[in-house]
């Protein structure tokens, strides 16, 4: 069994047994495919410009050890430490998609641009092929509101740009789940059972939930899905230190690096992995069965 400390860590996702059965399968051959694929503004919100409070205190630090502490004794500090010292940043006005990208939004995608599909075709072992829910033709009928998954950072770009968006940063994507003033949760600061989906092992097509399906667990501003389900690609890259150098007005993180950040944790994670504080980090063209995303888009000034 993975431990949560290898999932902290090592950044590594959990494959197991696909649910038996023959579900109907949607094929490219039968997805319609808008005639604008630049959708506008109906599928996003938009987010006040203004102040909010990004990273956590030292104080939201000690609440999220003891509640990581909890379920794994091996729970230290440092994991926390890149979302630290907590400070007040101010954002642009700018929209964002009120869910993730869905397998069906994606399809429409690959069928119009002859993108590759969403799976991982470098697996050489059964076990990972098992995290793969598309085949090159498709995907399961049950899966087509879920959360698109094994796209990497740059399958992720690409689709945004297509719909004349981008992904957002990651302060925007923190204020869009923390609200004005610093929420723990997109919710608010109680636990997360019944706004998330979360702790699951996996379980093939019933392993995530349609977006949109805990509407208790929105964020202020009508947001779902940004804990839980599924990790997000932002567009920055990734920076531990970031934060001590306080970036006022617009961040929008290190120039060059190594690892871009993802964001919201996933079906796979604990509630303090959930805090939407949190960060991670992953090589841009790693996919994973756990990690999908959502764009952004400039408002009209």
């Amino acid at each position: 069994m993975v431990s949560r400390a290898q999932i902290i860590v090592l950044w590594m996702f959990l494959v197991a047994m696909v649910v038996p059965g023959a579900p109907s399968f949607v094929r490219a051959d039968t997805v319609e495919v808008p005639a604008d694929s630049n959708q506008g503004f109906s599928d996003m919100v938009q987010i006040p410009a203004g102040r909010f409070r990004m990273g956590l205190s030292f104080k939201q630090v000690n609440r999220i050890l003891k509640m990581c502490t909890n379920v794994d004794k091996n729970c230290t500090r440092w994991w926390f430490k890149d979302e630290i010292p907590g400070h007040f940043v101010d954002v642009s006005r700018y929209w964002i998609d009120i869910h993730e990208v869905t397998n069906q939004k994606y399809l429409e995608f690959v069928k119009a641009t002859g993108h590759r599909p969403a799976l991982d075709d470098t697996c050489e072992t059964k076990a990972c092929r098992q995290g793969n829910l598309w085949t090159k033709s498709g995907f399961p009928e049950k899966i087509r509101n879920q959360p698109v998954t094994q796209v990497n950072w740059h399958d992720a770009a690409a689709y945004c740009k297509w719909r004349g968006k981008r992904l957002p940063t990651e302060a925007e994507w923190e204020k869009a789940a923390r609200g004005p003033s610093g929420n723990m949760y997109p919710w608010g600061n109680s636990a997360p059972p019944g706004k998330a989906t979360y702790r699951r092992k996996w379980r093939g097509v019933s392993t995530m939930t349609d977006v949109g399906s805990y509407p208790n667990g929105a964020s202020v501003y009508g947001v779902h899905d940004m804990a839980g389900n599924v990790w997000e690609w932002v567009a920055d890259w990734y920076d531990r230190h970031y934060y001590k150098k306080k970036v006022i007005y617009n961040p929008k993180g290190p120039k060059t690096g190594k690892f871009k950040v993802v964001r919201g944790g996933s079906w796979v994670n604990y509630a303090d992995t959930l805090h939407s504080a949190f960060r991670r980090w992953s090589r841009p063209e790693v996919r994973f069965n756990d990690t999908g995303f959502r764009c952004a888009k400039d408002a009209v000034q």
